[in-house]
Formats: structure tokens, C-alpha cells, sequence
């Protein structure tokens, strides 16, 4: 088996990648591990064969993939597990985000009592927009799972096969893959790294739309993590949290509406509070029956699988 697998994604048609992939290549060939470079593109059309067929001497060394429509970077990395041959991933984007004597400097933290290892850029060239909302995202993502993490939002990781074998990713849950990996088990370490300055002018902020689809997109990201690592496995906790509150207030405004049924002789029926105090009881009940629904799947299908690793059988 090879020693590490170097997995690049290509999701837009980034004219430097080929410079990065070349540089890439250059770095682990100064190094005594055996390696082997693969190119994932989702979704870009013939991009990447276009890039390869212009630089054919360099196509030779590396392996490439084209999905045929876009696809979550877990599901590219899943989809390419078989072919990768090494024991550690080295995964990237299509953006070089770290200087070369950063990965140096990643590859040389690695040991074996470490299963992955995640960069912290140091001396960002990024947007204040980007530094902003990488800073908001962290700092969230941590007070949520108490996971001592600052850099989620870069793509760079390396981790041993097994890590991707054993953690269940789908969706836009790559870029938390250190903290279910933690969940299950395995070491994690974050090792400071230098920003990479580009070869050109900064990174200019996008604005519009694109943003606004990427906050909710985090958003959105955050609350699955949220869920995913605390209620996977006890879903009626969530549910009934959810059901127990639509009650107690449909309670609540029910009370009030009969008190002044009572003492002041207003009508209850046609009310549009007393509307809401029945949708919310609806909703309480219903909330709590998915709970309940959701607990017994788990028991039935969740005892099947392994919660932990084994890490040493003395």
C-alpha cells in the first residue's frame, strides 16, 4: 500500500489548479513516501480533460475523475475511497489555501497517535467579508459542540484511510469531519499553518445572492451538526423538547383565554389566539410522536452499528 493518497476537488474551472497540482507533486517527490496524486472534478464539463489533455507528460501522474453532475465532497470522497491506494488521505480543494512549507510542516506533525490533522491558517489574505464569517462559523460551530476547532472552513486535511472508512459522512459534512471523527473515537490535532499569499492579486469578496445562499447554506450545515452530534441517538429528547414547549404555551394562551372567558366574558372560539393555542397543540403532539417514531428506529437499526474503535489489544 501506498503512503498517501493525494486527492485534489475540482469544482470550478480554476486555471491554476494545474500549478498547484504540479507543485503538489513536486513537494511529496522530494519526500521518501511513496504517494499517488488523484483529481476529482464535479461537475465542471470537460474542463479537466481539457487541462490534462494539454499537458499530457503531467496527465500520466495522476489519476482523474469527472462527475457527471455536482456532488457533496463527502460523496466525491466516498465514491473514490476504492480507487485511492494510500494509507493516508491528503484531501484538498481546487484553491492552493496554504504555502508549500505549510504542508511541510502538516506532513511532519503526523505520528501515530494521530488519526487526522486539520491546518489553522494563520495571516489570512482573505476578504474582511470571509475572515468575518470563517471567525462567526468557528467560534458557533464550537460553543455547539464544545469541539476546540478554529478553522473549520478550510478544506485541507489529512487522515488515515480508516477515518473515512469508519465515519459516516453525507451532505456538506466533510468540512466537519474532524468533529465526527472525535465521536468516534479518533485523535485529532491542529497544527498552525501560513496563509497562502496567491500568485496574483488577493481574492476579490463576492457580493449579492452568493453570499446570502452561502450564510444559510452554514446555517443550515450547523443545525445538521448540532442535531447529528447531539440527538443521533436519543431523537425523542429533540422532539420532545420541541412538543413538551408548542404544549405548555397552547396551555398557556388557552388559560388566559378562559380566564377571560370567565371573568370578562369574551368570546374563545373565534379568536385568532385561541387559532394559535390549537396549531401549536397540533404541533406539540405531533413533534412528540416523531420523537417517539424516530427513538424506536434507532434502537431497531442503530445497535447494529459500532459507536467506537478498538485502539490498541493488549
Amino acid at each position: 500500500m501506498l503512503k498517501y493518497s493525494v486527492i485534489f476537488f475540482l469544482k470550478d474551472q480554476n486555471k491554476d489548479v494545474l500549478r498547484f497540482m504540479k507543485d503538489m507533486y513536486e513537494l511529496f517527490s522530494s519526500r521518501p513516501d511513496s504517494f499517488e496524486m488523484i483529481v476529482i472534478a464535479n461537475g465542471t464539463g470537460g474542463f479537466l480533460k481539457n487541462m490534462l489533455t494539454g499537458d499530457p507528460e503531467f496527465a500520466g501522474k495522476i489519476k482523474a475523475f469527472e462527475m457527471s453532475n455536482k456532488a457533496s465532497q463527502a460523496v466525491c470522497l466516498k465514491s473514490i475511497m476504492n480507487e485511492c491506494n494510500g494509507e493516508f488521505f491528503v484531501v484538498s480543494g481546487s484553491y492552493q489555501q496554504l504555502m508549500p512549507e505549510s504542508y511541510v510542516k502538516l506532513l511532519d506533525a503526523r505520528d501515530d497517535d494521530t488519526d487526522i490533522i486539520s491546518p489553522w491558517r494563520q495571516h489570512r489574505f482573505d476578504p474582511s467579508i470571509y475572515k468575518m464569517q470563517s471567525t462567526v462559523f468557528n467560534a458557533w460551530v464550537r460553543w455547539i459542540t464544545g469541539f476546540n476547532m478554529h478553522d473549520l472552513s478550510c478544506n485541507v486535511r489529512i487522515f488515515r484511510r480508516e477515518v473515512l472508512e469508519r465515519t459516516d459522512l453525507y451532505g456538506n459534512m466533510y468540512r466537519f469531519l474532524p468533529v465526527f471523527s472525535a465521536l468516534r473515537g479518533f485523535k485529532n490535532k491542529e497544527v498552525k499553518c501560513e496563509h497562502f499569499k496567491g500568485h496574483g492579486e488577493p481574492r476579490k469578496a463576492r457580493a449579492g445572492f452568493y453570499h446570502l445562499s452561502i450564510y444559510l447554506s452554514r446555517i443550515i450545515d450547523i443545525f445538521t451538526l448540532y442535531f447529528n452530534t447531539s440527538f443521533i441517538k436519543k431523537p425523542l429528547r429533540f422532539f420532545s423538547s420541541i412538543g413538551i414547549i408548542s404544549i405548555v404555551i397552547s396551555i398557556t394562551i388557552n388559560f388566559i383565554l378562559f380566564l377571560q372567558k370567565i371573568f370578562y366574558g369574551q368570546n374563545m372560539a373565534l379568536r385568532p389566539m385561541f387559532i394559535l393555542a390549537i396549531f401549536l397543540l397540533v404541533v406539540g403532539v405531533q413533534s412528540a410522536g416523531m420523537g417517539l417514531l424516530g427513538e424506536i428506529i434507532v434502537f431497531t437499526h442503530g445497535r447494529r452499528k459500532r459507536e467506537y474503535i478498538i485502539e490498541k489489544i493488549i
